[in-house]
């Protein structure tokens, strides 16, 4: 292995923190008509779509989402803006070759957005919770076809979003054609979900420029709506200045005394590398050449290992540091591969003690459109998102927490809850132990019928 240069260490690191300071993460969710891709496509590019999906198809990589244009995976989406917050076009203005890579966007960009496409079906409604649960995200786009009223979808996406936590921003797409009663119709629907006792949120329409200067520091109220085309470009200009204004929500550089946490999200076979593993520098920093720790395995053991490569922005690295998303190479035998999985964490320190399968969190069940009438009991079983982690668990126990809650209740005394209930729910872990910390955010989703919340305890 080549050892870097002083120089480029200082290089890497200053590269390493500008993506950690300036990089803002935004999930663009949105029912499947809604032209999720396209509009990530458009944005990245700086080409306009054809009508036909051509902005669609520099995004999309495997072959059933281009036949079907449905996307089923989570996939992110660099956008670089310079100094004057003007969007960095990737490809040539007649679209026939590509200009810059992530690299070259990273490297040369003042700001960065990160877009992080999800799918809009309902089928893939899991994979979009996993993608809002691990990726960190600052803000939301949540897309709407001006042509229709909002869906279903569209009020799980708003509503899981809001019980997150994250800012949201409506992008009504589509609307060249449009007829004006279709556009008012959806603009008053979308206000009225907006306003809705779930969400306490006020639409705000942006038209020009010095709208988006009245909307930056009141996000946790006020949802800025802004009006797009893919094929005329018409309201980019607007939406481009606004992504790249977006303040930070996350200040991960404030982490990076802690000592280091990658949470693993994903693991790969590089012919000629090795075991590869993408994810998140939660805390902390390290270096090429370290000593890490990767657990836990199923007994609840840590594996020894040493960090041999990683890369920012398909981008080569000798320092990774709080705020990153990354990926490491890592230095396993044949046998220490086989034990390496997603939702794992690498850990600078094996933990002390036993990695316990209990928890509890304190959380709120949400009543959403569509409810089904799912109760909640002892013994219970749902999938639930902590981060990078998904997994099966068991409710072990339930507690009503106070005595106020919003709409239905169903409690007497059996541990029975539904809608409306604020809990305290110990839960299991049905196959595995996982690496969980106190205060991490917990959701579920079974049927219509979702929770969120935190984690309080970990352990009996």
């Amino acid at each position: 292995m080549t050892v870097p240069s002083k120089n480029d260490n200082v290089e890497d690191e200053c590269f390493s923190m500008k993506m950690t300071e300036n990089l803002i993460r935004v999930a663009v969710v949105g029912n499947v008509d809604a032209g999720k891709s396209s509009l990530i496509g458009t944005m990245q590019t700086g080409l306009l779509d054809d009508g036909n999906g051509r902005a669609r198809m520099t995004t999309t990589r495997l072959k059933h989402e281009i036949e079907s244009g449905r996307t089923s995976t989570i996939s992110s989406h660099l956008v670089g803006y310079d100094a004057e917050l003007k969007p960095i076009p990737t490809y040539s203005s007649n679209g026939k070759h590509q200009l810059l890579n992530d690299a070259d966007i990273a490297r040369q960009a003042t700001n960065f957005v990160s877009l992080m496409d999800l799918a809009g079906h309902e089928k893939y409604l899991k994979t979009t919770i996993q993608g809002i649960s691990s990726g960190m995200i600052d803000y939301t786009l949540v897309l709407v076809n001006a042509r229709h009223a909002p869906t279903l979808m569209t009020r799980q996406h708003i509503n899981l979003a809001v019980a997150c936590g994250i800012p949201i921003i409506i992008v009504l797409t589509k609307v060249d054609g449009c007829p004006k009663h279709a556009l008012k119709a959806t603009k008053d629907e979308i206000s009225h979900i907006l306003r809705s006792q779930e969400n306490k949120k006020m639409a705000y329409q942006i038209k020009q420029l010095s709208d988006v200067d009245i909307v930056l520091n009141k996000m946790h109220a006020i949802v800025p709506v802004v009006s797009t085309s893919c094929v005329t470009g018409q309201g980019l200009d607007l939406l481009h200045t606004l992504c790249a204004s977006l303040p930070k929500r996350r200040r991960h550089q404030q982490k990076l005394q802690r000592p280091f946490e990658f949470l693993v999200e994903d693991t790969f076979n590089v012919t000629g590398i090795g075991l590869v593993v993408s994810g998140f520098v939660n805390t902390g920093r390290s270096v090429v050449g370290n000593k890490v720790f990767v657990g836990p395995c199923t007994d609840g053991s840590f594996v020894e290992t040493q960090i041999k490569s990683a890369h920012i922005s398909r981008t080569d690295v000798s320092h990774i540091m709080a705020g990153n998303s990354a990926c490491i190479g890592l230095s396993l035998n044949k046998d220490q591969k086989k034990l390496i999985r997603k939702g794992m964490v690498i850990l600078e320190k094996r933990p002390e003690g036993l990695i316990p399968d209990e928890f509890q969190a304190e959380m709120t069940v949400l009543k959403s459109d569509g409810y089904d009438g799912t109760t909640i009991r002892k013994n219970y079983e749902t999938f639930v998102h902590i981060l990078h982690v998904k997994q099966c668990a068991r409710v072990e126990n339930i507690e009503i927490i106070g005595d106020k809650t919003i709409g239905d209740i169903m409690s007497n005394g059996s541990g029975i809850i539904c809608a409306g209930s604020n809990v305290r729910i110990t839960f299991r872990f049905m196959k595995q132990k996982e690496y969980i910390r106190k205060g991490m955010r917990i959701l579920f989703r079974d049927g219509h019928l979702r929770a969120c919340g935190q984690i309080t305890r970990v352990g009996s």
